[in-house]
């Protein structure tokens, strides 16, 4: 599946095309959930409300970002589908289970902060520019040695590279130290 298509097909207004594509991925959400303590039914409603929060996500979105469309749906869905569980147990909670349900909301926080610091990272590494975004895939996600970066990215030595790679990381610091003063939690 294209995200670039498909961000583009949402932003532009050719919903139906992007919404049929995405709703190949419905099975198996529904097969997650249904695992999970819910009904099919339930999979229909938490992953229609993970494709609108989708829509809007990509609304935001500058027309080059390139996210993963398919991982920020599944991970919406995973993540509306604990709150889901997590409201059933408070119903059906007494006084027995108040520490189990307190463990389980621990879990169902650490998750949200965990996808709360993805987002901060994506809009990071969006805002970043394209030559440091690539070198610091290259070095902490694909592994490549500084010597291989040097090669791929036309660097003289290593160590001009290293430099390089030093001043991406100050530039994504201080974007993070600007983002976070400007939306402090």
């Amino acid at each position: 599946m294209n995200n670039t298509k498909i961000i583009h097909q949402l932003q532009h207004g050719d919903h139906e095309k992007a919404f049929a594509r995405l709703y190949s991925y419905f099975p198996k959400m529904e097969t997650y959930i249904r695992n999970n303590s819910g009904s099919k039914d339930e999979a229909l409603d938490t992953f229609q409300d993970a494709l609108i929060i989708l829509y809007k996500k990509v609304q935001t979105l500058p027309a080059d970002t390139d996210i993963k469309v398919d991982g920020f749906l599944v991970n919406t869905c995973k993540l509306l589908w604990s709150n889901e569980l997590r409201k059933k147990k408070v119903r059906q909670s007494s006084g027995d289970g108040a520490l189990e349900y307190l463990a389980y909301q621990d879990e169902i926080q650490s998750h949200i902060e965990k996808e709360e610091k993805l987002v901060k990272v994506e809009s990071i590494i969006i805002n970043i520019g394209d030559k440091c975004k690539d070198i610091l895939v290259a070095f902490y996600y694909k592994n490549f040695s500084m010597e291989k970066i040097a090669e791929e990215f036309g660097f003289k030595t290593i160590q001009s590279a290293k430099v390089q790679k030093y001043k991406c990381m100050e530039s994504a610091r201080d974007l993070a130290l600007k983002e976070s003063t400007s939306n402090p939690q």
